[in-house]
């Protein structure tokens, strides 16, 4: 019982540290365009934002250890206590009900699989110690880095510890979900938004009810989906003098969504969307670029591919034509690189998998040859679950919205603007396709966009505004009866399992416990090696080969292999 009681303490605190940050940065980046005092929509993912930001800088100096840790969250619920607390109660009660509606998919004795791989044993490095150049020798993983990692680290506190590492992933949702009630029934969009904004809601909640399975890019598929639809509304159908100031409150997100993963990189080409608002072109862009947004946008990137290039000798990793290779002494070799490139890219276009791999990896995965195997190995099973999901969504909402006016006459506003914006959403979704054509590598958000912005376009003629106000609450209260039933049935399953990932130490996920060789260099650092994964082994986990060298130049230690 006080497992259970820590548990769950430590998560509201953590998520009221949270929301005090996204204050403090409103404050810091945003007090000149930020329109009132009062908390906004956007408020949850700034604090997730501001969080990631700190720990990128800080982890240049110090090991986010419970010290650091105790520090950061002390000055987020002091902050709390003088500043959000008495005048923000409405906000924090909507909070409080969506984390209670939600709270069930925290209770997980299984994460994703790769956390045993590496997610668990970096994010552990960041709490033991600071920047170690070269990590992305000792694990294929470590060269796959997302700012996630550093926030989860964040959260490495006394008594819950390791088991709070997916905190910020429920954090997503819950901030995701509060946007997205928010818009729906406080704002005045366009019914063509509001349609679009429930589709969102009833989808992803419907799909991404397990926490297990969202690693580290289903968070950062929740943001970028509201910030997209966010966009095309400001873009396409705002009309209020306040247009640019609503875009630059999600410049700073468009940043964060991109240490996330780097495949959201391609949605840097909506800034062309500029040319699409009124007034003068020139004057647009300097007020965007040169605000304090924009400058908080580069900053967390900047940081974040600083470890990239601290990790990797590369940029962008894995990408090989950002890798510096020899040229730095604890740089990955570009050969390997480039290997590790076209795997990714070979598993993405179902050309790899546990056991299976196709026989020319160069071969497969030019022009199109891949096709026909992806339908077959991908398409046929995960990416048809996905579209069924979809499809249901669309079934059960129009019939829930069945008052439809199919004499009215079908106009829609706009429509060049909208023409634009989906043009270069088929750009982005094409980029998708023909790189990484799977759901897990940005597809949910770019397939969804694609498939639900004309579906909205279409049901929101047929509907009557007066009958969606009445019929959306309904349908609400149902996404969460079905959410919290999946759930619940799925922690029971959890207890009723024979495998190491048996719910035996509730609360917490399982975590076993490895066999693990030390190897220590005469410069003072020592490297692990595991029997298998590296899970919770003392960092940093990873293979050791003959050729492997440490060098240590002031207080940092690199990491050099030996050809």
């Amino acid at each position: 019982m006080s497992d259970f009681l820590i548990f769950f303490v430590a998560f509201f605190l953590c998520l009221i540290s949270v929301i005090s940050y996204g204050k403090i940065f409103e404050r810091l980046f945003l007090r000149n365009i930020f329109f009132n005092d009062n908390i906004s929509v956007y408020t949850g993912f700034y604090g997730l934002t501001f969080l990631t930001l700190i720990s990128l800088l800080t982890s240049y100096f110090v090991p986010h250890n419970f010290y650091h840790n105790i520090a950061i969250h002390s000055i987020g619920l002091f902050y709390f206590l003088i500043n959000v607390f008495k005048k923000d109660k409405k906000y924090l009660k909507y909070i409080f009900l969506i984390s209670l509606f939600t709270i069930s998919a925290l209770i997980i004795s299984k994460t994703n699989d790769d956390l045993s791989y590496y997610h668990l044993p970096f994010t552990k490095y960041i709490t033991e110690h600071k920047i170690i150049f070269g990590m992305g020798h000792l694990n294929h993983g470590y060269n796959l880095l997302s700012s996630i990692f550093y926030l989860n680290s964040i959260f490495y506190l006394p008594f819950i510890q390791l088991y709070s590492f997916h905190f910020s992933l429920l954090f997503f949702l819950i901030f995701f979900n509060y946007f997205l009630i928010k818009e729906i029934v406080l704002n005045k969009n366009d019914l063509i938004t509001k349609y679009l904004y429930f589709f969102t809601f009833a989808y992803f909640n419907l799909s991404f009810n397990r926490l297990a399975e969202f690693g580290t890019d289903k968070g950062g598929q929740l943001l970028i989906v509201i910030l997209i639809i966010k966009l095309f509304d400001l873009i396409c159908f705002n009309t209020k003098s306040k247009k640019l100031e609503n875009i630059i409150l999600l410049i700073p997100l468009f940043g964060f969504s991109i240490t996330l993963k780097t495949y959201f990189l391609p949605y840097s080409l909506l800034v062309l969307t500029i040319f699409m608002l009124d007034g003068n072109f020139l004057k647009n862009f300097r007020f965007i670029f040169f605000s304090k947004a924009t400058l908080s946008s580069l900053l967390i990137i900047v940081l974040m591919f600083s470890h990239h290039f601290i990790s990797t000798g590369c940029i962008v990793s894995p990408l090989p034509f950002t890798c510096f290779g020899e040229n730095v002494i604890w740089g990955k070799d570009i050969e390997i690189m480039k290997g590790l490139s076209v795997w990714l890219e070979q598993w993405a276009k179902a050309g790899a998998g546990p056991n299976f791999r196709a026989e020319n990896l160069e071969l497969y995965v030019q022009n199109f040859n891949w096709v026909s195997n992806w339908i077959r190995m991908y398409f046929i099973g995960k990416f048809s679950d996905q579209l069924g999901i979809f499809i249901t969504c669309c079934i059960v909402i129009t019939l829930i919205f069945k008052r439809l006016d199919i004499n009215k006459r079908f106009k829609i506003k706009n429509k060049n603007k909208i023409f634009i914006f989906y043009i270069i959403l088929l750009v982005i979704f094409m980029i998708w396709f023909t790189n990484h054509p799977t759901l897990r590598y940005g597809g949910y958000s770019i397939v969804f966009l694609v498939l639900a912005i004309p579906i909205s376009l279409l049901i929101s003629k047929l509907i009557e505004r007066d009958y969606f106000d009445k019929k959306f609450k309904f349908f609400i209260v149902f996404v969460i009866i079905v959410f919290n039933f999946k759930n619940l049935d799925r922690i029971k399953n959890e207890f009723d399992r024979n495998d190491i990932f048996k719910f035996s130490n509730f609360p917490y996920y399982a975590v076993t416990t490895m066999k693990y060789k030390e190897t220590k260099f005469k410069e003072g650092l020592s490297i692990y090696s595991a029997e298998g994964h590296c899970w919770s082994t003392p960092t940093p986990c990873g293979g050791v080969s003959d050729n492997l060298n440490v060098h240590k130049i002031k207080s940092y230690y690199f990491i050099e292999v030996n050809n």
